[in-house]
């Protein structure tokens, strides 16, 4: 008898193996969607910030073509609260400027066309 009985604890253990092995197949493929969509939420939001620096640096823009502070340099850079406002093209007199916002790794222009 006891050797069924060990046959018995061999198969229960083999069970075992398998229906944790599939348990844990599906707890990852249940967790991998969270991931990716935790990293697109993450690229979306980071996109919004790099919009809105790349508006601020518009606004910065206007005010210095205004006459209310001085003209930025080509290729110069402001940091606002980790995002980055770079001003790729500035025409000394009027022309398209060209305005990027960075933040993380989403990156947005903006275009201003001064007369």
């Amino acid at each position: 008898m006891q050797s069924g009985s060990k046959n018995r604890r061999g198969s229960v253990l083999a069970v075992l193996v398998v229906v944790l092995a599939l348990l844990g197949l599906v707890v990852a493929g249940s967790v991998r969607p969270l991931r990716d969509e935790a990293v697109l939420t993450t690229m979306r939001v980071e996109t919004v910030r790099a919009f809105y620096a790349a508006e601020s640096g518009s606004i910065i823009m206007i005010q210095a073509y205004l006459g209310d502070a001085s003209l930025p340099v080509a290729g110069s850079q402001v940091v606002l609260n980790e995002q980055i406002v770079e001003f790729t093209q500035v025409p000394q007199a009027g022309g398209v400027v060209v305005i990027h916002g960075m933040s993380g790794d989403a990156v947005r222009r903006i275009e201003l066309l001064l007369q």
